[in-house]
C-alpha cells in the first residue's frame, strides 16, 4: 500500500533562491514523488559539517509548509536538518496529481502523502551530514494524524511529536460533532458517507501507531480544541506503543508558545541536539 521505488533517482530542484534566516539556509525545494508530480519543501541546513541530526515536518490540513518553517529555522538553530513538506493539495498547480473528491480519491491522496513522507525520509538520511540514527518527525491535526501510519510502517524515525491527531479519521468525518466534520457531513449523502468511511477505515492511524515502539511519541493536545475532543485525543494516546507521553495545554487546536517550546526540548533532547 505504502511501497514505491526506493532506487529512483533524489534529485532535488531548487525552486528560487535560497536565503539566509537566523544564521541558517532556507532552500526552497522540489523533487520527484513517487505517486507522480513533485514534493516541495522548505530544507533547512545549520551552519558546519555536521553530523546533524534530521527532523521532518507535516503541516495541518488548513496551512502549507510554511506553518514550520520558523519550527524548522529553530530546530536547525540547534543542529538538525530540517524539512517541511506540503501536501499533495497545497502543491503548485501540476506539481501533483489531482484526485478526485470520491472515496478512492480521498485514499489515494493521503497514501500519496504516506509514501511522499518515506520519500522525504530517504533524502533526509542519504545526506553526509545527517546521522541516520537521530531521525525526528513533527506533525499536527493532519500531520499528526499521518504521522501515526508512517510511525507504523517506518523504522528510520527515532521520535515523534504527534500535536493534535486523531487514531481514525474516518469515525471523526461520521461521529464527531465538530462545526468542521458537520460541515463534511452536509456536503455528502449519506451513501457517500458510508463509502468513504469504509474505504478510509484501513489507513486510520490506529491501525499503525500500536506499532511505533521503539520510537519516542509525544502526544500534545489541547482542552480547549474545537477539532479534537477529549475523546478522540484519549483514544489516540491510548492506542499508542510505549514509551509514549501525553501533555495538555490550556489553548485551542493551534496551540501556544509554550507547546512549541517544549516541543523543541523534548525532541532536542532525544535527538541529541545542542540547546536541549
Amino acid at each position: 500500500m505504502f511501497e514505491y521505488n526506493v532506487r529512483a533517482p533524489l534529485d532535488v530542484e531548487e525552486l528560487s533562491p535560497p536565503w539566509d534566516r537566523d544564521g541558517v539556509t532556507v532552500h526552497d525545494v522540489a523533487y520527484a514523488s513517487p505517486r507522480g508530480g513533485k514534493v516541495t519543501a522548505y530544507l533547512v541546513e545549520p551552519e558546519g559539517n555536521g553530523p546533524f541530526a534530521g527532523v521532518l515536518f507535516l503541516h495541518p490540513g488548513q496551512w502549507d509548509r510554511s506553518s514550520f518553517l520558523d519550527e524548522a529555522v529553530a530546530f536547525a538553530r540547534i543542529g538538525a536538518v530540517t524539512m517541511s513538506v506540503d501536501g499533495p493539495n497545497k502543491r503548485p498547480c501540476g506539481f501533483a496529481p489531482r484526485y478526485p473528491r470520491t472515496a478512492e480519491g480521498y485514499r489515494a491522496r493521503w497514501t500519496h502523502m504516506i509514501v511522499d513522507l518515506r520519500r522525504s525520509l530517504d533524502l533526509l538520511v542519504s545526506r553526509l551530514d545527517v546521522d541516520p540514527d537521530r531521525i525526528g518527525y513533527v506533525g499536527h491535526s493532519y500531520g499528526a494524524t499521518l504521522g501515526g501510519v508512517l510511525a507504523g510502517i517506518e523504522e528510520r524515525v527515532h521520535a515523534y511529536v504527534l500535536m493534535a491527531g486523531l487514531a481514525s479519521h474516518s469515525e471523526w468525518w461520521r461521529v464527531s460533532e465538530s462545526e468542521s466534520a458537520r460541515r463534511f457531513r452536509a456536503r455528502r449523502t449519506g451513501t457517500e458517507l458510508d463509502a468513504l468511511v469504509e474505504t478510509m477505515a484501513a489507513i486510520d492511524a490506529i491501525h499503525f501507531i500500536g506499532k511505533a515502539a521503539p520510537a519516542k511519541l509525544l502526544f500534545q493536545f489541547a482542552h480547549h480544541d474545537a477539532v479534537i475532543s477529549e475523546r478522540n485525543a484519549l483514544q489516540y494516546w491510548q492506542a499508542a506503543s510505549e514509551p509514549k507521553e501525553i501533555r495538555w495545554y490550556d489553548t485551542d487546536h493551534f496551540f501556544d508558545e509554550r507547546a512549541r517550546q517544549e516541543r523543541l526540548a523534548w525532541l532536542g533532547e532525544r535527538l541529541g541536539l545542542s540547546a536541549a
